[in-house]
């Protein structure tokens, strides 16, 4: 009798380990697609305010708007695609100012 129990209790035991494990996984999954993507988004907002990343847009679009004072009109048209592409979200009303920020205005509202 004594035997019978604990086996009984070894596999009942085994079960809720098993139940266990299986509740912690589905729990990291959920905390991954809630905490983990607002944490992957917060790390992204930041990185976007960064002098380097500001910056870097600068020059970009610094770049792209002596090519496009430099190109023929058909040239103008695909630059002015890539420029519409590239600073899709980037918000020049809190980081560019004068030439580059009327271009990248007049680019967007086209």
């Amino acid at each position: 009798m004594k035997t019978s129990k604990i086996v009984l209790l070894s596999v009942v035991g085994l079960v809720v380990l098993l139940l266990l494990i299986l509740g912690l996984g589905y729990f990291g999954v959920f905390a991954t697609k809630t905490v983990g993507k607002a944490q992957q988004n917060a790390n992204r907002e930041v990185f976007e305010q960064t002098q380097s990343y500001v910056e870097g847009k600068r020059q970009e679009l610094t770049k792209d708007y002596h090519e496009w004072l430099n190109a023929k009109p058909d040239d103008k048209i695909a630059i002015e695609g890539i420029i519409r592409e590239s600073f899709a979200n980037f918000d020049e009303d809190k980081y560019l100012t004068g030439n580059l920020y009327n271009f990248l205005k007049k680019i967007k509202n086209q």
